[in-house]
């Protein structure tokens, strides 16, 4: 049973929907797998829960809007 995790910031429904589509459809054909055995989990993580350096990326979004502003 193949399990696919996924670590992303939030997606849209839709997006969700595409991914597990996608994700499914690529292990199948690499494993040859069916697809009733796929197991797709989404992991989403707010802006404020990464950070790149000293910043989060909700703080790196921010400060380019100020400097987009300026």
């Amino acid at each position: 049973m193949p399990l696919i995790r996924i670590t992303s910031t939030a997606m849209t429904s839709e997006q969700r929907r595409a991914m597990v589509k996608r994700m499914t459809e690529v292990t199948m054909e690499v494993l040859g797998t069916p697809e009733e055995s796929h197991v797709v989990m989404i992991d989403e993580l707010s802006h404020d829960a990464l950070g790149i350096g000293k910043k989060t990326i909700a703080g790196m979004i921010e400060d380019q809007k100020q400097q987009a502003a300026e």
